[in-house]
């Protein structure tokens, strides 16, 4: 009776032990068989890399999102219907910037990853037809403006690619006692 796997199965598994701490949850049979590598692995990761990416990929969208930024948007009459590019990639930087530094989740870092790499390929896009991107915004007349966007675009996408694969797991780990 009072054997230890009986007493385990019997009792609801947040009971508390004599000194005021929780019992561990009995291990279930498959958790038993798995290998520690394995279990290192299934453990739950802290998420530490992602805030540290946080601030630095925001800076990098918010950046392009200035240079993005269209220099006379009060003059629609005279703009052609590429000059209005700018403005959603500027609102779309600017956007995932601002959400980036406010929130760390793995949708935002997503969507952060989609943006940049549709930035990149708007300017690779925009190099075989022969059209500027930044074509009538801020960043126009600066000769490095498209290549410090392209660069810093694919940055974002790598890092965020880095952040996506860091997440922590969610799966909690069952408390072992030593």
């Amino acid at each position: 009776m009072n054997d230890p796997s009986t007493f385990a199965t019997t009792e609801p598994d947040d009971r508390e032990e004599p000194d005021g701490s929780l019992r561990p949850a009995p291990m279930q049979e498959a958790e038993a068989d798995i290998p520690p590598r394995a279990a290192a692995a299934q453990r739950p990761r802290s998420g530490a890399l992602r805030h540290v990416l946080r601030r630095p990929v925001a800076a990098a969208l918010l950046f392009c999102g200035v240079l993005h930024l269209p220099v006379e948007a009060a003059a629609p009459a005279l703009m052609t219907p590429a000059d209005f590019l700018p403005l959603p990639v500027a609102l779309v930087c600017l956007g995932l910037g601002a959400v980036l530094a406010i929130r760390d989740t793995p949708v935002v870092w997503r969507s952060v990853a989609v943006a940049a790499l549709g930035l990149v390929t708007l300017y690779v896009w925009g190099g075989v037809a022969l059209f500027d991107p930044l074509e009538g915004a801020v960043g126009g007349p600066f000769p490095w403006a498209d290549t410090t966007v392209v660069l810093s675009a694919a940055a974002c996408a790598v890092l965020a690619g880095v952040a996506l694969m860091d997440r922590p797991a969610r799966a909690r780990e069952p408390s072992r006692r030593a």
